[in-house]
């Protein structure tokens, strides 16, 4: 079953987050994750999430997002991030396969 990595992120040095993007990208490939969204327009229409941008990563299984967020080649991006964003993140499991 797919599960959904969410990144609520405020940004607060472009650059450096530039950079974070970077270095962390190529290591979502590496647990067969695959990004959906990555900042772009966005509008709240309910609720009191405020972010100033959201990334949605999709890996195949909750097993597969796990090992790529405790990974030690994530994990070594992780302190670029928090210099350059707030983050807030989460995961979760997405709905079973259909059937025919």
């Amino acid at each position: 079953m797919a599960a959904y990595v969410i990144t609520y992120l405020d940004i607060t040095d472009p650059q450096a987050f530039a950079a974070y993007q970077a270095a962390a990208f190529p290591t979502i490939a590496t647990y067969g994750g695959r990004p959906l969204v990555a900042g772009g327009n966005l509008e709240v229409l309910e609720g009191m999430l405020h972010p100033k941008s959201v990334v949605v990563l999709e890996f195949d299984t909750l097993d597969q997002a796990r090992k790529w967020y405790a990974s030690p080649q994530y994990a070594k991006t992780i302190p670029m991030r928090q210099r350059a964003a707030d983050a807030n993140f989460i995961i979760v499991e997405g709905l079973p396969a259909k059937r025919g």
